[in-house]
């Protein structure tokens, strides 16, 4: 979308929701520290036929959610307004399998905004699930805070999203959506909390946000396009992550992911990109990491092409992804891993190409000895001021 057609759709988005009808939920039978399910469901049901742009309103208050489903196509625009905390189950069983506590599918124009929290209620009762010596409780598995499913031209700001069972977002076959002033917060000992997960998605921007998790705060998956990753503040968690990628036979290319302007606190990674071994063929390309601050981050900058979190990788055979084109600029900080800079490339593909790294200042806060770069399978191309130094088979 052109910066023409970002101003008008920010002015349309703005017209509707100024003469938007409201639709509060109190109206339909809703009670603070009551369960507002049905009442919610109902608001939406009008608010989706209305023949003016409308707004669900959830008002300041605690109100405990079951499961809700805002399914379009709608007649016009709809603004969720959530100005309340809404509450999960606390039990994972409570929602039936193969559905997410709060889904969006199939909507145009829509605004999910708001002061409000989504609490999942992740906890020990969920999270412990995740924890291969425990007894994995049958029924359901661990569900999303949030869902998006086909959702085009809309933007999620304001909101909270708390404690998730699993994913905090997850956004699948979405087009053009931005998260602005957006909030996560998790633990970091909360297992597969991944702050927004993104697949087959292009035309993406998340900005000015906050992500507190105990996985990667922005993970992103095959078939992606365009990403825009700007001012958010990342940590504790695992890093933005480009990944993992190849294992599965029907994936798609990952091209053009632009990370700019993020810090990085005590993350176990900074800017990541992840692929497994014997991986089927696919390519990441046009991958952009600049304006980076690092703070005490134990993998600043990593590319893994022989990510294996488990003993079910085959190591023996190389990965097929191919990884060209990316460009790592101004990133700047503290790492508490001896080699700040890792490019674990594979052997097939004639490694990693056209790498290029400029003007990289990462200081090793540990006491093991002199600051170094890793370089397996790739040549990169440096630029400017380079510290730890360039590896000796780089490209001058």
């Amino acid at each position: 979308m052109d910066s023409k057609s970002t101003i008008g759709f920010t002015i349309f988005m703005f017209i509707a929701i100024v003469q938007a009808e409201v639709f509060d939920v109190t109206k339909f039978g809703a009670e603070i520290d009551g369960e507002i399910s049905k009442p919610l469901c109902d608001a939406w049901v009008k608010a989706c036929s209305a023949t003016t742009p409308s707004t669900v309103l959830v008002p300041k208050g605690r109100f405990c959610l079951n499961v809700v489903e805002f399914k379009g196509p709608c007649k016009n625009p709809v603004e969720v307004k959530i100005d309340g905390t809404l509450i999960g189950p606390e039990d994972p069983i409570t929602i039936p399998k193969g559905v997410q506590w709060i889904t969006f599918s199939y909507l145009n124009n829509m605004t999910l905004s708001g002061n409000g929290t989504l609490d999942g209620v992740g906890g020990a009762m969920a999270w412990s699930t995740n924890d291969p010596t425990a007894t994995v409780k049958k029924g359901s598995p661990l569900q999303y805070n949030l869902s998006f499913n086909f959702i085009t031209n809309s933007l999620i700001t304001g909101i909270t999203t708390k404690d998730s069972k699993n994913f905090h977002v997850n956004l699948m076959t979405c087009t053009n959506v931005t998260f602005d002033n957006f909030h996560i917060e998790a633990p970091a000992e909360s297992p597969n909390t991944d702050g927004i997960h993104i697949g087959w998605s292009k035309h993406i921007t998340i900005k000015n946000s906050v992500i507190e998790t105990g996985d990667d705060c922005v993970s992103i998956g095959d078939g992606c396009e365009d990403l825009h990753i700007e001012g958010v503040k990342c940590g504790p968690g695992h890093g933005i992550s480009v990944g993992s990628l190849g294992r599965n036979p029907t994936e798609k290319p990952v091209i053009g992911v632009y990370v700019k302007n993020c810090s990085f606190v005590e993350t176990a990674n900074g800017v990541r990109i992840k692929t497994w071994p014997d991986s089927v063929p696919m390519e990441v390309k046009d991958i952009y990491f600049e304006d980076l601050s690092m703070e005490k981050v134990e993998n600043p900058i990593i590319i893994e092409q022989d990510y294996c979190p488990h003993v079910h990788c085959n190591k023996q055979k190389p990965s097929l992804v191919r990884v060209h084109n990316v460009f790592i600029k101004n990133v700047k900080g503290t790492s508490t891993s001896q080699s700040p800079i890792k490019l674990r490339c594979s052997t097939a593909n004639n490694g990693c190409e056209n790498v290029h790294i400029s003007d990289i200042d990462l200081k090793y806060v540990g006491n093991r000895g002199d600051a170094f770069q890793e370089c397996v399978n790739v040549k990169p191309i440096y630029e400017d001021t380079i510290f730890p130094p360039a590896c000796k088979t780089a490209s001058q």
